[in-house]
């Protein structure tokens, strides 16, 4: 298994969706693949990067990407309806780090961003490089206040969360209900601000233990690490992440979905009384 980091934007997101994508896509490059521009230079490794304005128009091509990120930026600025960018250690390899986006069941402006490693790449059980993908998603999302966002190894590579497969919702109820009720929760996760606020706040978020740390957004929400590795997110950590945020859940009784059955999530109706 590997870590996959999925957010969210809609309508409200600071900056507006084309400032979230510009800033994800940024983000990547300057925390997880930091310096890797300069071996894409030096012929070290290879990068495929492209958007696509609508589904009518053709892909436009960004290589290579150390001299064209800036034009790549503007792009993204646009909110294309979908957007790649792959890190490979040799040419139509395999992917190491794969970042992209796409307009969400094509109704914009909601979109989904997407930020996924290789399972050759890193470890869910390494405190410091877990420590720099909660670093990257800060920084990602600072100036945004996504909807929602979560990271973690247990992440579907679908635009439902856990808590849509679990609960039968539909992706375009949860994603249009996003600041009213939290669309997932894993081993890290982003409260939009609405939510942040009906929950304390980061400061009442933080006094619950359930976190091993809260990262307040300059926008607005907050970032919650349960637990310093998703090896160390164990079912005590969760049901300690799913009591925090039971206020702000989704109500009805989850049932287990055969086709994803590495979902994490507690088997109970948040809208009942904690126990």
């Amino acid at each position: 298994m590997s870590l996959r980091a999925i957010a969210t934007f809609d309508v409200h997101t600071g900056g507006g969706v084309g400032n979230a994508l510009a800033s994800w896509f940024g983000a990547a490059l300057a925390h997880p693949l930091r310096g890797r521009l300069e071996e894409e230079s030096q012929g070290a490794a290879f990068f495929s990067a492209s958007t696509r304005a609508d589904e009518r128009a053709p892909s436009r091509e960004f290589q290579p990407l150390a001299t064209e990120w800036e034009a790549m930026r503007e792009e993204l600025l646009r909110e294309p309806e979908t957007a790649h960018l792959l890190y490979m250690r040799e040419y139509l390899g395999r992917p190491l780090v794969h970042v992209r986006s796409s307009s969400i069941r094509v109704r914009r402006p909601n979109a989904q961003a997407q930020l996924m490693f290789g399972a050759d790449r890193g470890g869910l059980d390494d405190p410091a490089f877990c420590s720099g993908v909660v670093e990257f998603l800060v920084a990602a999302l600072d100036t945004v206040n996504p909807a929602f966002a979560w990271l973690g190894a247990d992440a579907p590579a679908s635009e439902e969360t856990n808590l849509d497969w679990v609960l039968g919702r539909r992706v375009r109820d949860s994603v249009r209900e996003a600041r009213m009720v939290l669309r997932g929760y894993s081993w890290t996760t982003v409260c939009p601000e609405e939510l942040s606020r009906r929950l304390g706040g980061p400061d009442a978020l933080a006094a619950t233990g359930a976190f091993q740390a809260v990262h307040p957004l300059r926008a607005g929400g907050v970032v919650l690490q349960a637990s310093r590795t998703p090896a160390e997110y164990t079912d005590e950590v969760l049901r300690g992440v799913f009591e925090a945020l039971r206020l702000v859940l989704p109500p009805g009784t989850p049932r287990f979905e055969p086709a994803h059955p590495d979902l994490r999530y507690v088997p109970e109706d948040a809208a009942r009384p904690a126990r």
